[in-house]
Formats: C-alpha cells, sequence, structure tokens
C-alpha cells in the first residue's frame, strides 16, 4: 500500500470530510451517553489529527523530505496529554478511562483518513462504535445488575459534615437523586436515593461511614 503525497484540493476536501463524518458519528454516541467528550470534542479531536497530518505531508512534500510518521508520533504524544485531563482518581477509583481511549482513538482515525487511508479509518471507527456502544450491555452483565437502595444518614450538624457527604457522593461512580433534609431537634437526617452495582454500594456505605459527623447510616433497597 502505497500513500499519496501529491495531495489535491479534492483530495483535501475529501479527506476533511471523511474526518469530519467519522468524528460526529462517534461524537454522538457519546453525547448520548452524556460523557465529558461529546460531539464537538470528538469532532475537532479527529479534525485536527488530519490537519497535522495533512499539512506534515504538505510540508515534507513542499522540501522534498515527507515522512508523515514524524508528525504521527507527535499526534499519538500531545493526544495523550489531552486523555490524561480526563482521568480522575478518587479514593481509589479511576473514572474516564473509556473517555481517554476513545480520545486517543479518534486522533488514530483522524491520522489514518489524513493519509488517505480511508476504509482503515471508516472499518476501525465501525469497530469503535461496536465497542463503545453494543460492549457496554456486557459490562453490565459481568459487573452485575444495577440496584437502587435509599440511604438515611443520621448527621450531628449540617455544617462541614453535609459537605463532607456530598463531595463522597459525587465522587462515587453511580448516580444519587432525590436528596432532603429534616431537622429532627436533636439530630438532622439526610435521606436521598443512591443507583449502582452492589460493590459500589458497599464502597459508598463504607466512606460515608468514616465521615466525620455521620452517626448512623441504613442504605434500603426497594424502599
Amino acid at each position: 500500500m502505497t500513500i499519496d503525497l501529491d495531495l489535491t484540493m479534492s483530495d483535501l476536501i475529501t479527506r476533511l470530510l471523511c474526518s469530519l463524518v467519522i468524528g460526529i458519528f462517534i461524537g454522538l454516541e457519546r453525547e448520548m451517553q452524556h460523557k465529558a467528550a461529546g460531539l464537538r470534542t470528538s469532532v475537532l479531536i479527529c479534525l485536527g489529527s488530519t490537519v497535522f497530518t495533512i499539512a506534515s505531508i504538505q510540508f515534507g512534500t513542499l522540501v522534498g523530505l515527507a515522512d508523515p510518521s514524524r508528525i504521527a508520533a507527535q499526534i499519538v504524544t500531545g493526544i495523550g496529554f489531552l486523555g490524561a485531563g480526563t482521568i480522575l482518581q478518587t479514593r481509589g477509583s479511576v473514572h474516564g478511562l473509556t473517555t481517554a481511549a476513545t480520545i486517543w482513538v479518534m486522533a488514530s482515525l483522524g491520522l489514518a483518513v489524513g493519509l488517505g487511508l480511508y476504509a482503515l479509518g471508516f472499518g476501525s471507527a465501525i469497530l469503535a462504535l461496536i465497542v463503545l456502544h453494543s460492549f457496554q450491555a456486557i459490562e453490565h452483565a459481568v459487573r452485575g445488575k444495577k440496584s437502587t437502595c435509599t440511604y438515611t444518614l443520621k448527621l450531628s450538624d449540617t455544617g462541614p459534615a453535609l459537605v463532607r457527604i456530598m463531595k463522597a457522593v459525587q465522587q462515587s461512580p453511580g448516580e444519587a437523586k432525590q436528596l432532603s433534609m429534616v431537622n429532627r431537634h436533636d439530630h438532622y437526617e439526610l435521606v436521598f436515593n443512591y443507583t449502582d452495582v452492589d460493590e459500589a454500594h458497599c464502597i459508598l456505605v463504607a466512606e460515608l461511614s468514616k465521615t466525620q459527623g455521620v452517626v448512623e447510616i441504613t442504605a434500603d433497597q426497594g424502599r
């Protein structure tokens, strides 16, 4: 397989449009999953990688030193910093690895299209969509079914304790809803619903139990 280094205006437009299409399709999937790297981010990463690759080819052709692999290496390095910024590590758990991996794949797709490897670019994009969308059901089956528990926390105060509780809940991988606070004269009672797999419930209960200001905690399923 040879790479055409003599690009016409038609070649440039075709590669940019293909990169745009790939970025849109994967970006829409990420947007529907409410991920940080959504539609605009995916399109920009894919287009940026394509532009850098095309610019490398054009510059190399002009000076007589065409070596697209050099700019490719720099794209991989640069996109690594962007992906690292999406990874969040909190209290022994890591979030954002899939988003970081998606950013890395988007850059590779843009690079492939920039080199004119359309079959590789679109074929890999289809595989990436399958992994992102269809494999989610497999992950859920392996990890277990999610459940919703009603958490009732007895608090000695509503100041620092509430701040620490909200921080722990926000850093957890699950979803908390319907928070309410009640004054019980001798203590305060915080109630909320939390949805996740059983393991995440155990971790959250352990974290909340260690929080200063929490006197008692109960988690009832199906309440």
